[in-house]
């Protein structure tokens, strides 16, 4: 009964964080690489006659993302060229930060550490004291939204998208699985094996690094933080409703103080998993919006080297 209970909720919730039929938040400019999310205007000529390709005519054009037939094998035959203009995006984009763009970077790494000097041991202390079992039971339903219960939600944005051939929901489960590989399977595992931070519940000192040792089963940041948030920040960039942005980010906080309540992360851990989350969620959606307009900014080309004594292959990315 508890199964179909949780089920049935996880159902619900998509349901009720479903973006309406035409809308598509615009993603901030600032949270993403702008080279990668920033449409440059369209020149005068191309206004006038159109774009033109190497032979002279037309290219074909996009298919209408409001017509049912166009939801479904044109999606998926697009998933992979997607997924790599993603990838390079959010991985490349420091690569590609301007200077501002590195101070602002340079301010959320000192926001951390702040948090970190003033509420790890305190938050902590404050947790360890405060337990009830009306906490108990609110952090053991709210916490697999952090892994397994996230991964149900775009499931059931997904079935509906393609079942139901409701283009916004379809979106938000592609951008929301992506965002999840790139955040919370990529980013999240490499900076907990390079910082190699100690959990609050296997020291009390939250100044203990052991860096490269530990892989995944260290503190920062916090997985549960990173999933939760880069899913809540697809669905409400896939928005423009702010109860439904609410819900989201209100659910995704409920993940981040579980951690805490549960004694398995520092407050800097989740805070710093909440900052990826949400920066990789929306910045995929912004690069998937422009995609899904026609306008695909990283372009890969691969090809063979031959020479008189070399042989190999190359790999061009331009973004």
């Amino acid at each position: 009964m508890a199964t179909v209970w949780r089920i049935t909720a996880i159902g619900c919730i998509a349901f009720l964080l479903r973006p309406p039929p035409a809308a598509h938040a615009a993603s901030p400019a600032s949270l993403a690489p702008p080279d990668c999310v920033e449409a440059s205007a369209p020149s005068t000529a191309e206004n006038a006659a159109g774009p033109l390709g190497d032979s002279g005519t037309p290219p074909p054009p996009i298919a209408d993302e409001a017509d049912p037939a166009a939801t479904g094998p044109s999606t998926l035959r697009r998933l992979p060229g997607m997924a790599l203009d993603d990838a390079v995006c959010v991985l490349g984009s420091p690569v590609r930060w301007s200077g501002e763009q590195w101070v602002i970077a340079g301010g959320a790494v000192a926001g951390i550490v702040v948090v970190g000097a003033f509420a790890d041991v305190v938050v902590r202390e404050h947790m360890l004291s405060h337990r009830s079992g009306a906490l108990d039971d609110l952090t053991r339903v709210v916490e697999p939204f952090g892994q397994e219960y996230s991964l149900a939600v775009l499931g059931a944005y997904g079935l509906v998208g393609f079942v139901f051939h409701d283009a916004d929901a379809r979106d938000t489960a592609i951008d929301g699985a992506l965002a999840s590989i790139l955040a919370s399977g990529i980013i999240t595992p490499s900076l907990k094996l390079v910082i190699g931070r100690s959990r609050p519940n296997e020291t009390d000192d939250p100044l203990r690094f052991q860096p490269f040792q530990g892989g995944n089963d260290t503190a920062m940041p916090s997985g549960h933080a990173t999933q939760a948030f880069a899913v809540a920040s697809v669905i409400s960039a896939h928005s423009d409703r702010f109860w439904v942005s609410a819900s989201a980010y209100g659910l995704a906080s409920l993940v981040a103080f579980s951690r805490l309540y549960h004694n398995a992360h520092w407050t800097s851990d989740v805070v710093a998993g909440a900052l990826i989350g949400t920066l990789v969620g929306r910045t995929v959606v912004a690069v998937n919006n422009r995609i899904r307009a026609g306008d695909r900014t990283v372009h890969v080309a691969f090809a063979p080297i031959l020479a008189k004594d070399q042989k190999g292959a190359g790999l061009t990315i331009v973004f």
